[in-house]
């Protein structure tokens, strides 16, 4: 039977707009670029919801793309995990930027926030300001290193996928993109990507210990199927395409 049309938009999740204030700093946290394909051109970058709540205007919550690589977002081309990984790598780096003291960039911004559909909010942005340095891993560490940086990168997603495949074998635990990270962080003191190169394999056991944890894990090796390929595995691939 049908609902009243009042008890049904209870469930509809209202969208909020998105400040000015909140624009300037997405589109400076992602210097005025896509962070998946480096498209510069402000025209056509656009704000997403990473957790497709227009309700959610948290600044974790929300990402500069550009409107290829949204479409991509939206049809699964770019899964959920990807995007928040990228976010978080775009938070530590402005808030690495902060700590050591850089001043931000003057800019002149002009906002237009209108509706496009349930995860976009698109931005009309004029600056003139000199781009600043991307962020750099120091030298020693696990980011620095582009393929080991991509097996953690790997590994993390998987573990993503197979939390996110628990919900269909009928957990109800409940799962944080952001609780590995954090627990990386407690475990190693220091930030997944800042962790020295030394304990590379150490945090490689780490993140596959939690992958065999899971409930598609579990299945997994109960048939002898890998949930995962080898460093050597994921190296020798990453060197022949590059």
């Amino acid at each position: 039977m049908p609902q009243p049309e009042n008890q049904t938009r209870k469930h509809t999740k209202q969208r909020k707009s998105v400040s000015s204030l909140l624009c300037k700093k997405l589109y400076q946290e992602a210097d005025n670029r896509c962070p998946f394909c480096g498209v510069a051109d402000v025209a056509v970058l656009e704000i997403h919801h990473i957790d497709s709540d227009p309700s959610n205007n948290q600044i974790e919550n929300l990402i500069v793309v550009c409107g290829n690589c949204h479409t991509k977002i939206t049809r699964g081309e770019i899964s959920q995990a990807a995007v928040y990984s990228k976010k978080m790598e775009l938070l530590l780096a402005n808030r690495t930027s902060l700590r050591k003291g850089e001043k931000s960039p003057m800019q002149s911004v002009n906002v237009n926030a209108v509706t496009v559909n349930d995860s976009i909010i698109a931005n009309t942005v004029t600056l003139n300001r000199k781009r600043s340095p991307r962020m750099q891993y120091p030298m020693d560490s696990i980011g620095a290193d582009v393929i080991k940086k991509g097996y953690i990168d790997y590994l993390i997603k998987r573990y993503y996928d197979y939390r996110q495949a628990d919900a269909s074998y009928g957990s109800i635990r409940s799962f944080s993109y952001a609780e590995i990270h954090t627990t990386i962080q407690r475990r190693f003191k220091a930030k997944t990507f800042f962790i020295h190169i030394s304990r590379f394999e150490e945090l490689c056991d780490f993140i596959k210990g939690r992958v065999k944890q899971t409930i598609q894990g579990k299945r997994n090796r109960s048939h002898y199927i890998p949930n995962y390929d080898s460093f050597e595995s994921y190296e020798a691939e990453q060197l022949q395409h590059g």
